[in-house]
């Protein structure tokens, strides 16, 4: 788990038409984040439509952060981008993040409720949690809590294949975990390819 973790951070969704030229636009607006109260990015394409993406971006000052990311700026950035569908925006408190950044890797992000978010993230925090990460193939993983919704637990998991991924969610050793935990949903999986992960001014 890192020493440091951001206090918030913000999952977008969205689809573009154009990968390369939406790519040059988030680019270029680097500096206006970083200004705006961000502090660094990791973009994911889904598996199976690398043109649908899921952006996590850490957040330091939530104010400011939110103001920017309903601006007038950021809509016409989207236009540019081509963003063809409406964003789905998460705000959410890091809890826990030992991921890779610096390469490209198939990862998978999972959602659930749980019934008393301190206990299981102590449970995800513990030895006996990495033992079983580290076993089934996981190389880099995040927790993090939903603001709007503190019983929601959404994870990420990074391995070398998407099928060691699909493997350890299919596994009974996970679902008697997740039950131990206090897991009171039944848990989505979107499977994507993480890359272009960068901290602002490091």
């Amino acid at each position: 788990m890192s020493e440091t973790l951001a206090p918030f951070a913000v999952m977008i969704s969205y689809r573009v038409d154009d990968f390369d030229a939406w790519k040059e636009v988030f680019e270029r607006g680097e500096a206006k984040r970083a200004e705006s109260g961000f502090l660094g990015h990791h973009v994911n394409r889904a598996q199976d439509d690398p043109n649908a993406l899921s952006i996590y971006l850490a957040v330091g000052d939530l104010a400011r952060a939110k103001e920017y990311a309903t601006s007038d700026d950021v809509k016409a950035l989207m236009r540019d981008a081509t963003v063809s569908s409406e964003p789905e925006i998460s705000w959410v408190i890091p809890k826990a993040e030992n991921i890779v950044w610096d390469r490209e890797l198939p990862a998978v992000v999972v959602s659930h409720t749980v019934a008393d978010f301190d206990s299981w993230l102590e449970g995800y925090n513990s030895p006996e949690a990495d033992a079983m990460r580290a076993a089934g193939g996981v190389i880099g993983h995040a927790a993090n809590q939903a603001v709007d919704n503190p019983s929601l637990a959404i994870v990420y998991h990074q391995a070398e294949s998407f099928d060691t991924l699909r493997a350890l969610a299919s596994s009974d050793e996970l679902r008697h975990v997740m039950k131990e935990a206090g897991v009171t949903s039944e848990p989505e999986f979107a499977y994507v390819t993480g890359s272009m992960g960068k901290m602002y001014g490091a």
